[in-house]
């Protein structure tokens, strides 16, 4: 749901404002990509994005659990909202539906980490379904 992801902060801080705050939020637990991405030399674009569509043939993970958890939403929203209840609260409800959408996609995630259960979709990522439910995503944001 990598484009989706800004998309629906984008639609909900044009609905309720805080939009900072909810993009952010919608976008913070794929901070990890980024450090995979610089781990595994991935500076070409073609060569990320390959990586990240498929983990299982480049054999790396991209959601890791310090971020893609209850654990890490918890942790990261409580600092926000220690600085600011009301930016917290908004990015909290952000990250928490980065999370659910992103059990639906393939790619291995340890949403109740520190436990070893891992949890897959059935969605691939960067799919057509995706790309449609993206184009979806900004119809709703220029017609509110």
């Amino acid at each position: 749901m990598t484009f989706a992801h800004p998309l629906i902060g984008l639609i909900l801080g044009k609905e309720f404002g805080y939009t900072a705050a909810f993009v952010i939020g919608s976008l913070f637990p794929d901070i990890d990509h980024l450090f995979i991405l610089i781990k595994n030399k991935h500076f070409k674009f073609r060569e990320a994005f390959a990586a990240m569509k498929n983990e299982d043939a480049a054999g790396e993970r991209y959601k890791i659990p310090y971020t893609h958890s209850i654990l890490g939403w918890l942790i990261f929203s409580g600092v926000v909202f220690l600085y600011s209840q009301p930016a917290g609260l908004v990015f909290g409800a952000a990250y928490a539906l980065h999370l659910l959408l992103d059990i639906i996609d393939k790619d291995e995630k340890q949403l109740f980490y520190p436990f070893k259960k891992t949890i897959r979709g059935f969605l691939p990522v960067f799919s057509k379904y995706e790309i449609i439910f993206s184009v979806i995503l900004l119809a709703i944001y220029f017609y509110i």
